[in-house]
């Protein structure tokens, strides 16, 4: 027989699921305090669904459906934006994945233990977690919905009739179609719970087991012939490199981040130094049934790698989900007074992440609105190039410029050759004969330093091996761009090549017109 895990001394409040509300309330309101959030992929995206929603590309773009598994926002975000707009649209789907990572795991809490405890609140920071804040849309909404339809496994646990097979088979297509690693974890939870109930109410009878697999198994049929036979193929595609070593603290780093290349390391550290303490003191307790489950996203989060089918940071994905399900499965029995205690410290703690995280993107965001004013300055339907000035910006973070460049395309129709057109992954993709001065990959996806234009335009791309094999698109770039975006904060600025003349000066960039040269063919 099942164990009944009610509480063994005090009834949960009623208002613990308010409280969650009231989490993903605050932690989503930074993104309405600010026109662009400062996450470096955000204005990629804008981009994107500026450019499906109208629905015709331009002589740069041409719109490319095929059954790519990163689907989520380029569908949902420009249908939203034909009622909102574009930015409003953008941070619905931002505010709704912040939501899910929060009553998701709530959700799985109340699905164990048919009640909604304290615990998952303790969870909600880790919605700050790396995806969110260099904004991977599509895995981070697709990742919330995972939690949602794993508390909806939980729940119907004991259906195991053909309706229930058929709705969560549909559910894991079409998750497949929002995000591939999405539905990867997905697989994770669901096998290891199905393991540990097997264990559990079982005894560990193999017969039972397979049918269990087997109920998992068919779940995952459509999905894995999509991936199979309807998947394009991309740029390195077969390309799995894992730089554990290297990467080992960016995972830990990824849990829980106070803005961009700003990670809480005292928080994680206290809440599972937190846990584990009142796991030891018997003061809080582990669902038997999810043990399975996390250490199968334990292993994951460890042992992930950086590069995998043609993506980028496949090693952050699955540590804040580790954390948020470890908390999920938790259940913190307390008297009333502690834990109205506790509940109000965490909202207090939520709140303080929520203004640290709006205070440093009102900073770039006046930035971003400076850049967007001064886009007056650019033809429309330049080729436009970002370039860093390196020794100008010094130690700040310069990725959240990586894709200014793009807030362009739909104001002014320009051509970027980092906007998101991989082939394989990405809606849009680029016409003849623009595929061969953009980016081809995302080992392709940052932009050159102002040091490396002199070798780039003579063509000297052996001098350095990061030029050859990161900006092969850029050799003689004096040739197919016309104007240059150089950020240099407010450093002391680089000089530039001689081939750079100032169009415009900004406080923490400038325009220059990129003039050919003899080497150029008419």
């Amino acid at each position: 027989m099942e164990r009944n895990w009610a509480p063994r001394h005090w009834p949960e409040s009623h208002l613990t699921g308010v409280t969650l509300i009231a989490a993903a309330a605050m932690l989503a309101a930074p993104l309405w305090s600010v026109w662009a959030p400062a996450m470096p992929d955000y204005p990629a995206h804008l981009a994107s669904f500026a450019l499906i929603e109208q629905g015709t590309g331009n002589k740069f773009y041409h719109l490319h459906w095929d059954f790519v598994p990163n689907l989520a926002s380029e569908v949902l975000v420009p249908i939203l934006a034909r009622l909102t707009g574009l930015v409003v649209a953008a941070k619905l789907f931002v505010t709704a994945a912040i939501f899910l990572w929060v009553l998701g795991p709530g959700a799985v809490h109340r699905a164990l233990y048919g009640r909604t405890g304290i615990a998952p609140l303790f969870g909600s920071f880790f919605a700050y977690n790396a995806n969110f804040v260099w904004g991977f849309f599509n895995y981070y909404l697709s990742s919330g919905l995972s939690f949602a339809v794993f508390a909806a496994w939980i729940a119907t646990q004991n259906r195991n009739g053909i309706a229930r097979l058929a709705g969560f088979t549909f559910v894991v297509t079409l998750l497949y179609f929002c995000h591939v690693f999405a539905t990867a974890s997905l697989l994770l939870m669901i096998a290891g719970f199905e393991m540990t109930q097997n264990f559990r109410l079982e005894h560990r009878d193999l017969k039972a087991l397979a049918r269990r697999a087997m109920r998992v198994a068919i779940l995952y049929i459509p999905a894995g012939l999509a991936f199979l036979f309807l998947k394009p193929h991309g740029e390195d595609d077969n390309a799995v490199i894992f730089n554990l070593a290297d990467t080992m603290l960016d995972r830990f780093e990824s849990l829980v981040q106070h803005a961009f290349d700003d990670s809480a390391y005292v928080l994680p550290i206290a809440l599972f130094a937190g846990l584990g303490l009142a796991l030891c003191l018997r003061k809080a307790r582990l669902h038997p049934a999810m043990w399975g489950t996390l250490g199968l996203l334990l292993i994951g989060a460890v042992l992930a790698p950086e590069w995998a089918f043609g993506g980028w940071a496949v090693h952050l994905r699955l540590p804040a989900v580790f954390g948020a399900m470890l908390f999920a499965s938790a259940e913190l029995p307390m008297k009333p007074a502690t834990r109205t205690a506790l509940v109000a410290l965490v909202l207090v703690t939520i709140a303080w992440c929520a203004i640290t995280l709006a205070q440093n993107w009102l900073v770039y965001d006046r930035q971003f609105r400076e850049f967007q004013a001064a886009l007056e300055e650019v033809p429309r339907g330049a080729r436009m190039l970002t370039v860093l000035d390196g020794d100008a910006i010094g130690d700040r973070p310069d990725q959240p410029y990586w894709h200014m460049a793009e807030f362009a395309v739909p104001e002014r129709g320009v051509f970027t050759p980092l906007l998101f057109t991989t082939k394989g992954q990405h809606v849009v993709q680029l016409n003849a004969p623009y595929e061969k001065f953009a980016a081809a990959s995302a080992q392709q996806g940052s932009p050159p330093d102002v040091d490396e234009l002199g070798f780039l335009a003579r063509g000297q791309m052996v001098q350095d091996p990061d030029i050859e094999d990161d900006m092969p698109y850029l050799n003689h770039f004096q040739c197919h761009f016309d104007i240059a975006v150089v950020v240099h904060l407010d450093g002391k600025r680089t000089p530039v090549p001689a081939m750079l003349r100032l169009r415009h000066s900004g406080t923490f960039f400038s325009f220059y017109d990129i003039l050919p040269d003899r080497t150029c063919k008419p």
